[in-house]
């Protein structure tokens, strides 16, 4: 889970879905919040995120909570999202959403992508090495005695 800070319709803020807020979405849902940020996802195959198959209070309940995740009180976090409805368009607002809930689901600082480089070879020693192969005998080898 990872904080995110937006620009959107209602100015720059902090939001930061907690394990607490993805238990209210899922209640709030049909199927749970993977399926919202799926069904959200879908917009973009019909044209627009504006065109996402989800209902408005889906959308409007994910930006509200990632505020109050982050900190803000309810009362301020409404309505900031209320005042984000009225004064931008549906299609910045699922983005929002889309974008709140990716970051509840992306993977954790402690834990990179990829692999980590291995350590540098160790420097070249000016000593022998100790595992030289030995001089051949001169002498031929014993025949075993069965």
């Amino acid at each position: 889970m990872a904080k995110v800070t937006l620009n959107w319709a209602s100015g720059e803020d902090v939001f930061y879905l907690r394990i607490g807020e993805l238990e209210a979405l899922d209640d709030l849902t049909a199927a749970g919040v993977l399926d919202l940020r799926y069904r959200l996802s879908q917009g973009v195959q019909r044209g627009s995120l504006a065109f996402a198959p989800v209902k408005v209070r889906e959308v409007l309940a994910a930006v509200r909570l990632g505020l109050i995740g982050a900190g803000m009180d309810r009362a301020t976090a409404e309505r900031k999202v209320r005042q984000a409805f009225e004064d931008g368009d549906m299609a910045e607002l699922n983005l929002t959403a889309y974008t709140i809930i990716s970051a509840a689901f992306a993977g954790k600082d402690h834990d990179p992508v990829g692999e980590e480089k291995g350590e540098a070879a160790p420097a070249a020693s000016a000593s022998p090495a100790s595992t030289e192969p030995a001089q051949p005998s001169a002498s031929p080898r014993r025949k075993s005695r069965k």
